[in-house]
């Protein structure tokens, strides 16, 4: 094992089980979208407050999931790993704050959503959670590439 995997996520155990909780982090996002996706999709407006209170619980998700990767992982890449890991953090860091953005607005604009707005909130929730999807897998690719590649970075000073 390199000098610079131990300074950025301590032993291959330590580096693996940064993969692991990655992985069950967005597996438990993206059920939690997949589940309510399905209401909306069937067409369930009766579930309004079920909806409204499992996206609740998502938003506590993934603020407790985005605290992880960029303290995690996302942060020691940026401080310490090899050139071209910084650049992909750093992106992959602007790229979590625009879809917390997107997120945040999205919950905002229907944290109170009533039956008559059933439509619009339909169509809306099905396209963010559909982009929300398509970031988290894409994330976690990328995640499990920088977890893989710190083993092969020897830095610096490291």
């Amino acid at each position: 094992m390199s000098s610079a995997a131990a300074s950025l996520f301590g032993s291959v155990d330590a580096r693996d089980a940064l993969g692991m909780e990655a992985t069950s982090q967005v597996g438990r996002a993206a059920a939690m979208m997949r589940r309510a996706r399905t209401l909306v999709a069937a067409d369930r407006s009766g579930c309004l407050p079920l909806l409204t209170a499992r996206r609740m619980v998502l938003a506590g998700h993934l603020q407790r999931y985005q605290r992880f990767k960029h303290g995690r992982i996302f942060d020691p890449v940026v401080r310490y790993g090899s050139p071209s890991s910084m650049i992909v953090a750093r992106t992959m860091k602007v790229d979590c704050m625009a879809m917390g953005e997107v997120f945040g607005a999205y919950h905002a604009r229907w944290l109170r959503v009533r039956a008559p707005e059933w439509r619009g909130y339909r169509a809306d929730m099905i396209d963010t959670v559909d982009m929300l999807l398509v970031h988290l897998e894409a994330e976690l690719r990328a995640i499990r590439q920088l977890l893989l590649i710190s083993d092969l970075y020897d830095g610096p000073g490291l």
